[in-house]
């Protein structure tokens, strides 16, 4: 097997816990509202019965980051802003935008 070749004893991804950004299952379940906890909760039982099924933490390294995320952008001072904006996103109402040069990623020269 060579150094690219992805194989059981070769991780493809690393499962995070601690800190701000790799919330652990037990932050996640205090801090997300109801109806997410409990989308949360099915989720991450699901991906703990298929690695008790086949030895295989794949499901699980799969779901807890994109869970992880959505905890750390709830815990931003941003995020009620974030929040308004999503929802003025899905809902096919106008946002405010800013100009490309004038965020941090722009170019103002």
């Amino acid at each position: 097997m060579d150094e690219q070749t992805t194989g059981p004893r070769r991780p493809q991804h690393t499962i995070g816990f601690g800190g701000p950004e790799h919330a652990t299952p037990a932050e996640l379940r205090a801090e997300l509202p109801d109806d997410l906890r409990m989308e949360f909760e099915e989720e991450y039982q699901a991906a703990l019965n298929e690695a008790n099924a086949n030895g295989n933490l794949q499901a699980l390294a799969d779901m807890l980051p994109l869970w992880q995320g959505e905890l750390a952008r709830r815990r931003s001072p941003d995020w009620p802003e974030m929040e308004e904006t999503i929802r003025r996103l899905n809902a096919g109402l106008p946002v405010d935008t800013v100009p490309a040069d004038r965020t941090q990623w722009g170019d103002p020269g």
